[in-house]
């Protein structure tokens, strides 16, 4: 218990010096909060914090993008990427107003029913929106836990189930929200993926993992997959084609050339197609493909 609340006095006294000034946190109201969760899903905050605003200036509330056309989402979601997050918040929005009369509900339970909604976007509203004192694990809590009670290669050992029960006993009760928010923060800016800066961080002297890092023994570095030319860079690339297109339509003839010009194998060109319209992101209409 000692060792829980210094460790808890320590990264709050950080985070009050070091807190970064995001958007979504100079607000309770939970669509705004929803909608930064869902955008922050694999994308980088500098890259959201322009989109998050222009989208909620578009839709400003549930009611608004429920009545929208799913064309006019995707296009205010263009730059994001995984359009598919864009479709589940539209349906998402649509199920609220017929279910719950356009407002977000408050219990995990009801929200984990919602279009898109998982674990932790269910949590993450339930704290940031109504102040439940309510665990979130994404990676960088991961690694900052993992660090500190397992070592360096504690991350990696831990299961999903593991790191989600460590969250929940560390939470204090009347400072949930300060306290999500730190993690986040921290592993950010100080317990980082490749660098950690564990010079400046203030639970250095109990965290495990400082003597394998003193060591030189730094958790194994994952190599992710390059983008450009995966499945998901040419989903992007196809949608914005369409979108470029009068009235968002193309002969799938043309397009199918277009994209093997730009170095698209036709059978990679079809399954990245069909992947499309299995999201519902784009329709087959005959000899024609639309938005």
């Amino acid at each position: 218990m000692r060792r829980t609340r210094v460790l808890q006095e320590s990264l709050l006294q950080w985070f009050a010096h070091h807190r970064r000034d995001l958007p979504w946190r100079r607000t309770k109201n939970p669509y705004r909060i929803l909608v930064s969760e869902v955008m922050l899903q694999q994308t980088q905050v500098p890259r959201v914090v322009p989109k998050y605003e222009a989208f909620l200036k578009r839709f400003p509330s549930i009611s608004v993008l429920a009545r929208a056309q799913q064309r006019s989402v995707l296009a205010a979601w263009s730059g994001l990427g995984y359009n598919r997050r864009a479709r589940s918040l539209h349906q998402l929005t649509r199920t609220v107003m017929r279910v719950y009369r356009g407002r977000l509900p408050k219990t995990l339970h009801e929200l984990r029913q919602l279009p898109g909604v998982g674990e932790y976007t269910a949590a993450a509203v339930a704290c940031f929106a109504y102040g439940a004192p309510v665990a979130l694990v994404d990676t960088n809590v991961r690694r900052v836990l993992g660090r500190i009670f397992h070592g360096a290669r504690g991350p990696q050992k831990l299961s999903a189930e593991e790191v989600w029960e460590l969250a929940a006993s560390l939470v204090p009760v009347k400072n949930a929200v300060a306290w999500n928010s730190m993690l986040m923060d921290f592993g950010s800016a100080t317990c980082t993926k490749r660098m950690p800066k564990c010079e400046t961080c203030p639970v250095r002297p109990s965290c495990r993992a400082y003597p394998d890092v003193l060591n030189r023994q730094h958790a194994a570095i994952t190599i992710r997959r390059p983008f450009v030319g995966s499945n998901r860079y040419w989903r992007g690339k196809i949608i914005s084609c369409l979108r470029a297109q009068k009235a968002h339509c193309s002969p799938l003839v043309a397009l199918r050339r277009f994209f093997q010009a730009q170095g698209l194998p036709q059978e990679k060109f079809t399954t990245v197609l069909t992947g499309l319209v299995k999201d519902n992101l784009a329709r087959r209409r005959g000899a024609y493909v639309t938005l």
